[in-house]
């Protein structure tokens, strides 16, 4: 398992493990076009691959959005969380 650290001040990220997936949610504290820029490619990032069940996005109201994300596929998803500085630091949880 991996363990990151966000800016709780712009956004809150919870995790929750549903059998076979891991389901994230995200939620922003206030606008920002680098964050929602930041969405978009990761959602691309993974519908762009050959795997059409490897991460499952939604976007909801009010700056939410949650994917749904194959556990074979949990840390690609969170190094690309990190890649596009959503995630500040991550490490390895002992």
């Amino acid at each position: 398992m991996l363990y990151y650290e966000y800016d709780r001040e712009l956004l809150t990220i919870e995790e929750q493990s549903n059998g076979q997936d891991v389901e994230f949610r995200m939620k922003l504290h206030r606008p920002d076009a680098g964050v929602e820029k930041a969405v978009k490619r990761i959602r691309d990032y993974f519908d762009d691959n050959d795997v059409i069940t490897d991460v499952l996005f939604y976007a909801h109201e009010d700056a939410e959005y949650q994917w749904i994300v194959r556990h074979d596929f949990y840390e690609d998803f969170v190094i690309s969380l990190f890649r596009h500085r959503l995630v500040q630091r991550m490490a390895w949880e002992q």
